[in-house]
């Protein structure tokens, strides 16, 4: 189980180089499919977390990272099979390998607190929003340099192999809905537990997690009712991006 991390490490470490190739107009140089490298590094990645996290002591830094990171790519893996968000990969699979590096050679601690029963509704409904807000936020990043490169007319093989830009902002768009949707219930559902405990971790997951609660909300009306440019609309889902992340990771980095 030890070597497990450094084997998975080296899966997205594979499926970042073909991709990579792929967009680039390259052969990917491996002799396995990348869709079978998915299924694999999912699996073993399951395996990783299910023995980091047993028995479902979350709140820790190291844990909710890897935990987020393994709801993110099932969702990555089962949208892109409904519309190819292949993409999305250049990002999330160098993130998966870089975390993994950093757990390797700084050796976090894994302990943490074990969670309540009462929390399991909650923990379901914030794991699967950040999954759908975090696609999107790494949709906004692509989609920034997207419009950025055709501004300042530079061509690539990477930028001609993405879908248009109207497509991708309402890629990205559904993504926030879904997101958002699914946040507004994890803020619900974790109301009778902050009416009874509340701490410094909490107050400043509760802070952050309202505005880009907020945020998402106002991109949605703005998007809705009255219009938004691409351009604008991926550097506020960046910046609610960011809130819900020291909402969920930054108060567990500070209390661990």
């Amino acid at each position: 189980m030890s070597y497990l991390p450094h084997i998975i490490g080296i899966i997205y470490f594979a499926m970042s180089a073909c991709l990579l190739n792929l967009y680039m107009g390259r052969d990917c140089k491996i002799p396995v499919s990348i869709s079978y490298l998915r299924i694999i590094g999912l699996f073993l990645f399951a395996i990783f977390v299910f023995d980091l996290a047993y028995p479902f002591n979350i709140f820790s830094f190291v844990s909710a990272l890897f935990i987020t990171l393994f709801v993110i790519n099932i969702f990555y893996i089962i949208l892109n099979y409904y519309r190819p968000i292949d993409y999305i990969g250049l990002i999330l699979n160098p993130i998966i390998f870089i975390s993994l590096i950093l757990y390797l050679t700084l050796n976090f601690s894994s302990m943490g607190t074990e969670v309540e029963k009462s929390l399991y509704v909650h923990i379901i409904f914030s794991l699967a929003s950040y999954g759908f807000l975090m696609l999107a936020g790494m949709q906004a990043f692509i989609l920034k340099y997207q419009i950025n490169s055709v501004k300042n007319i530079h061509n690539s093989s990477i930028l001609n192999s993405f879908p248009p830009i109207e497509e991708m902002g309402n890629i990205m768009y559904k993504l926030i809905i879904v997101g958002f949707v699914l946040l507004t219930l994890s803020l619900l559902s974790g109301l009778p537990y902050t009416a009874i405990r509340v701490d410094i971790g909490i107050e400043q997951k509760i802070l952050f997690s309202i505005i880009a609660w907020i945020t998402f909300l106002y991109l949605i009306v703005k998007k809705s009712y009255y219009g938004i440019k691409d351009i604008a609309a991926a550097n506020m889902t960046i910046g609610g991006l960011i809130f819900l992340l020291l909402a969920y990771l930054g108060t567990k980095l500070l209390v661990n």
